[in-house]
């Protein structure tokens, strides 16, 4: 489209959605009063205004021009445009292309009132004012000596509007000569009040928008867009002065357990006070933003030292201290923060925030509440868990998981009971990885929840395939995580798996670790009793790990604890851990509980385990985990057990 054909549709399309704001703000009958040339100068006035809104000019460029054409309508004067403050207390001088500098600092500050000139009076009395003779007229006597020292000698003002009507300045014309405003001056003087109060209205909308593409709603900080900016100003500048800074990648704790626990409407006022807490904590050169979620990110604009930085961070830390108190809940939070300096882990914004969220994961695994700087290690350990984060999704659809099956001995009848479900990952390219390596990274991303409900089905569609062979009826144990308490419909996928496979629920033992428990107990209880009631046993996996007491797991209904193998391992050589093991064991049972250790890795500790009368060892000695055929043929020639084991 050539240049003058599409200025010109940018023009109409402009006038098409402006027309009701600009066309016509003067009374019809009134317009005709004026002369053909002073209709003229109105409609190049309005035709100016949307023209310079149609190219886009800056709104303190487009009222510059509305000045300039009321001053070339009445020779001899010069406008000027004031707004009121942010406080409302004072008028600042927006735009006056003709009025000296000098001037413009004199009329900066001026105070709404009855001596305020014709400007502060427009405004505090919210309609025009028309002073013939400034050295005379009272409304001046506060600021006489500005229209003497520059010669204004009348001025007439016109207050600005909102399309509320709310009075937000004014508009002004001072003449060099004494004297009263005609029709068309008055008039001039109103059209041009209205069209500032258009593009003012229209620059403050188009802020509205530019801050909302750029800020959290919920929080008001600078969204993920907005502070990337900034930390890529922060590094130029540290550049340029050889200096340094860092940014922190800091991430709620546990905030999914309180957004599901509590609902979001708390768990949104806990990240906005969250907010609060940090800006708290900054300098005045560092800035924060929301990454989404419950993530935040800090750049710290002059940091220098790894001391200084360290300084900060624990600042930030016991911030998060003082229990949260919203909405007549107690809500305690705490943060974990990575760390990435500059220049030295990296010079642009999208190495430091990665390198910065790699070190925020190492600090929720050293425990949370705390805070790791980035070390080149942990770039190898982001890069292994994207790596597996994304192939496990596609794991799960190409079959590559598997589940292999470690037998429980019941010491008191030597004979295997049940086999507890471990899930394997032969990956196609980096070989066998350990759950320790995977399970963690499942949880984060929330792959844990389907993979946990291919677990269950798997192991209980094995289970029935093993009755079918004609083993013994074999009770199949299935860890449970965290993650799928919170996140999965866990009593559903119980339902389905045992409904799909035909296994009677009391063959079905899931295995719950005590941090479960420990959170949120009330809808622990009630979820713990609606799985009770499906028939199926339920187990406290690594017990005396955690905190959880005796008493609390028989109100759950729990079947049976599984002493942590830390404790098993060494008992023959370690007296308090084999006093432990017996007290754990002589506690259950008076709760009417079984026990079974694990970690049984020499005849020694199992000797000791039948000893203090614990029910069932699982472990090395006894069996290591094994694909569903071994496992099979492994519980067939078990049959007849020996006294000393298996």
């Amino acid at each position: 489209m050539p240049r003058r054909l599409r200025h010109n549709a940018q023009h109409r399309r402009a006038a098409t959605m402006n027309r009701s704001a600009f066309d016509n703000p003067i009374d019809p009958v009134e317009y005709t009063a004026l002369s053909a040339q002073e209709q003229e100068r109105v409609i190049q006035l309005q035709q100016t205004v949307l023209e310079d809104v149609a190219l886009g000019k800056d709104h303190i460029q487009v009222i510059e021009d509305i000045c300039r054409l009321a001053e070339s309508a009445v020779p001899d004067s010069v406008a000027s445009c004031m707004l009121l403050n942010d406080d409302g207390a004072s008028l600042y001088v927006l735009a006056a292309p003709s009025i000296p500098a000098p001037a413009i600092a004199r009329l900066d500050g001026l105070r709404p009132g009855p001596g305020g000139g014709s400007c502060g009076n427009a405004v505090f009395r919210a309609q025009p004012v028309f002073v013939e003779n400034t050295l005379t007229d009272p409304r001046w006597c506060d600021i006489r000596q500005i229209a003497v020292d520059f010669n204004i000698n009348a001025c007439w003002s016109m207050p600005i509007r909102t399309a509320g009507g709310k009075v937000i300045g004014s508009f002004a014309l001072s003449s060099f000569e004494h004297r009263q405003p005609g029709i068309f001056h008055r008039k001039l003087l109103e059209i041009s009040a209205h069209l500032i109060g258009i593009v003012l209205a229209r620059q403050a909308s188009e802020a509205r928008i530019a801050y909302l593409a750029s800020h959290d709603t919920l929080t008001g900080l600078p969204n993920r867009t907005l502070i990337r900016d900034r930390l890529e100003q922060a590094i130029a500048r540290a550049r340029h002065a050889r200096g340094g800074g860092a940014v922190v990648f800091l991430d709620l704790d546990n905030f999914k357990l309180v957004n599901d626990t509590l609902g979001h409407t708390l768990g949104d006022a806990l990240l906005a006070q969250t907010a609060e807490r940090l800006g708290a904590c900054l300098q005045q050169a560092d800035s924060l933003g929301r990454q989404g979620g419950d993530e935040f990110l800090i750049v710290l604009a002059d940091a220098r030292t790894p001391e200084a930085i360290s300084a900060q961070a624990e600042r930030m830390l016991d911030a998060m201290q003082a229990p949260f108190r919203i909405d007549g809940h107690v809500v305690a939070a705490s943060l974990s923060l990575g760390i990435a300096a500059f220049p030295a882990d990296g010079a642009d914004p999208d190495t430091l925030i990665r390198k910065a969220d790699a070190a925020m994961y190492h600090a929720k695994d050293a425990g949370r509440n705390t805070y790791r700087f980035f070390t080149e290690r942990m770039n190898h350990d982001s890069a292994e868990h994207l790596k597996l984060r994304t192939d496990m999704r596609r794991a799960l659809d190409a079959h590559e998981f598997i589940l292999h099956y470690q037998p429980q001995l019941d010491l008191a009848r030597n004979a295997i009971v049940g086999v507890e479900a471990l899930i394997r990952w032969p990956h196609p390219e980096l070989g066998p990885i350990p759950p320790a390596r995977f399970i963690p990274v499942a949880e984060s991303c929330g792959a844990i929840v389907p993979i946990g409900e291919w677990v269950l089905r798997e192991a209980c569609r094995q289970a029935a395939a093993w009755d079918a062979l004609g083993l013994p009826p074999l009770v199949m144990a299935v860890n449970l995580s965290a993650v799928q308490f919170r996140r999965g419909d866990l009593e559903a996928t119980v339902e389905r798996a045992l409904a799909d496979s035909g296994l009677a629920p009391e063959r079905l033992e899931l295995e719950l670790t005590e941090s479960i428990l420990l959170q949120d107990t009330a809808h622990m209880l009630q979820l713990v009793q609606r799985l009770k009631a499906l028939g199926v046993k339920l187990s406290i996996d690594d017990f005396g790990t955690g905190y959880s007491n005796l008493a609390y797991l028989r109100q759950l209904a729990v079947d049976r604890l599984k002493i942590d193998q830390s404790f098993v391992r060494d008992m023959t050589h370690n007296a308090d851990n084999a006093s432990i093991v017996r007290a754990v064991v002589q506690m259950a049972h008076s709760l009417h509980l079984r026990v079974l250790a694990e970690g049984v890795e020499d005849a020694s500790v199992l000797d000791r385990l039948r000893a203090f009368g614990c029910d069932e060892a699982q472990g090395y000695h006894l069996a290591r985990p094994m694909d569903a055929a071994a496992c099979a043929a492994f519980v067939q020639q078990a049959r007849p057990a020996t006294a000393s084991g298996i």
